[in-house]
């Protein structure tokens, strides 16, 4: 998704916060468009009850229950926690112009029907610090306390019958995974979706480096819809609030037009200094600064990591160039290591997409849920562990294995050529982040044509393949480095193909520390080569601003040698 798309679909600064939005006052929706009927229905009919719950230190949280039409209970229970304003967005694919924000009803009077159709209780609670919770919001840590407070809560209503199902997506899968890590042994079964566990050490802070188009956005989107009680403990005068906050959509504007002018670094809110008192993140977010620290050590990243403490049975679904795709595919793999009982789907697309429910083969959440929660005998069971397209080629149909990455595939070896010319590294003026697996900016399998003329891009060609190769797993490659200094590089797995297009497949950030042998490894992808087409590498100075390191970056020259890439290829 274009950044100008993102400001204007998802912004609250500019026009209204990600999966929210409501209005009295709005016109009557197109009826053509899908899911309006059912929202009517259920701001016209389903029992909607309003809670304040209170959190793990007493903190009021509000708290939302849509009950089935009929029938006096108890249910099983459905559980999300979400930094997002209601009404709530369907998950497992729902129109991005569905008309959720444009309903004729109170945002908190509209659940998801199709929940409590099928006869479940939905509980829907707003995080410490956002819209009408009280507390400050945490940015994400240290959510487990609360998400267990709700969960025990539910426990104990009359509606419940102490069987909870916790599902979320991206932000709200997030907070709602860290509910699910509370041991409850009434969560039954996790339902995540685009989204991950292991967020801070997984997702924000890899290997300590700042996945910063995700996290500055975020942060600064987040101020203008925070709770009044939030606001009323930043110790600033309401004026001054308001001001922040439009310095603020000033600030994204910024530095959005300057990723659509193709230099992101025209901005300074993209390169400045990353620390604690880092302007208007640090003041209306006075969380800025403990999220920063839980990001700067290993220990502190493992510390907010609670992947190994969910032991739920969790379907755990991704996309190819989603930005939590590698931390789900971690998760996964322990998770199911550890206790089984897990099931991984992968779709073709990036973040957004999800949304598409032409993507989608089946709708698989309920069907998890009814299994899990009611007994269903629906064919769960027999479910394949793993699911998956293969990346670029959507109407293939979905592929499975017992195992991720499927026991066929096997590594083969192929010798990429040295670099035509020197890579040389200017950090006053480094590359545009050009497709990826990113949140706010390019994302996807972009060409990388319009970089190679840059000073500070190389490639690292290989010969053409003689057939198609399908690979499924893990890339990895050993590229020899023969001068360089200290700091990070970008490695980028490419596949220049016979039209001339220079596919983006992978991308990650490495450190470079003098001569030597540089390995490289790749989040994981199913994907085939077609035949004519070359497997390679590109090196290249930056990718801002994707991502962002604390060490001084990389200057001068890298002078680079041949290198050996090996993929997974499968049958």
């Amino acid at each position: 998704m274009k950044a100008g798309v993102w400001i204007a679909a998802c912004l609250g600064l500019v026009l209204a916060a990600c999966g929210g939005g409501g209005s009295a006052s709005a016109p009557r929706p197109d009826p053509d468009v899908v899911g309006v009927e059912q929202f009517r229905k259920a701001a016209a009919g389903h029992r909607v009850l309003e809670y304040k719950v209170k959190g793990a230190d007493g903190t009021n949280l509000a708290t939302y229950v849509y009950l089935p039409k009929e029938g006096a209970g108890p249910f099983p229970v459905l559980v999300m926690r979400t930094p997002y304003d209601l009404p709530i967005t369907p998950v497992s694919g729902f129109p991005e112009d569905h008309p959720n924000a444009r309903i004729e009803a109170k945002p908190a009077d509209v659940g998801w029907t199709e929940a409590t159709d099928r006869g479940y209780a939905l509980v829907v609670q707003y995080v410490r610090g956002r819209y009408e919770s009280d507390g400050l919001f945490t940015i994400f840590l240290d959510e487990v306390a609360d998400g267990d407070a709700l969960l025990r809560w539910v426990e104990k209503q009359p509606w419940s019958n102490g069987k909870i199902g916790v599902f979320g997506d991206s932000a709200s899968g997030v907070v709602s995974l860290q509910a699910a890590a509370a041991g409850r042994a009434s969560v039954r079964a996790v339902y995540a979706q685009a989204t991950s566990p292991d967020f801070i050490g997984g997702v924000i802070f890899p290997e300590g480096r700042i996945k910063w188009e995700a996290l500055l956005p975020f942060v600064l989107n987040q101020s203008t819809e925070n709770s009044k009680d939030h606001d009323a403990r930043l110790g600033l005068t309401p004026q001054r609030i308001g001001e922040l906050q439009d310095e603020a959509g000033e600030a994204l504007v910024e530095m959005f037009g300057a990723v659509e002018e193709g230099d992101p670094s025209a901005s300074s809110w993209w390169t400045r200094a990353i620390t604690p008192d880092f302007p208007i993140a640090s003041q209306l977010q006075p969380r800025w600064g403990a999220l920063l620290a839980a990001g700067s050590t290993a220990s502190s990243r493992a510390a907010q990591d609670v992947t190994d403490r969910i032991t739920a049975p969790t379907l755990h679904v991704s996309m190819w160039h989603d930005f939590f795709q590698e931390s789900t595919f971690k998760s996964y793999g322990r998770m199911q290591a550890a206790r089984g009982n897990q099931k991984l789907i992968v779709l073709d697309g990036t973040h957004y997409d999800i949304d598409d429910p032409d993507l989608w083969p089946s709708r698989p959440m309920f069907d998890w849920f009814d299994f899990w929660l009611k007994g269903s005998n629906n064919g769960v069971a027999g479910w394949p562990t793993v699911q998956y397209r293969v990346a670029g080629k959507p109407e293939a149909g979905l592929r499975t294995s017992a195992t991720w990455p499927p026991a066929a595939a096997v590594l083969q070896t192929r010798q990429l050529a040295a670099p035509s010319k020197t890579l040389t590294i200017d950090p006053n003026r480094p590359a545009p982040t050009l497709g990826g697996n990113h949140l706010t900016v390019s994302a996807g399998m972009e060409d990388q044509q319009p970089l190679l003329a840059r000073a500070d891009v190389v490639e690292l060609p290989g010969a053409p393949l003689d057939k198609k190769v399908l690979i499924t797993g893990s890339a990895s490659a050993t590229v020899q480095v023969l001068m360089s200094g200290g700091g990070d590089i970008v490695v980028k797995l490419v596949d220049r193909r016979p039209d001339g297009e220079v596919r983006l497949l992978r991308e990650t950030i490495v450190s470079l520390g003098g001569a030597g042998a540089l390995t490289v490894n790749f989040s994981p992808l199913a994907y085939e080569f077609d035949a004519g087409s070359a497997p390679g590498l590109l090196i290249v100075g930056a990718s801002l601003p994707a991502f962002r390191s604390l060490t001084p970056p990389l200057s001068g020259q890298v002078q680079l040698g041949a290198a050996q890439l090996r993929l997974p290829v499968s049958p």
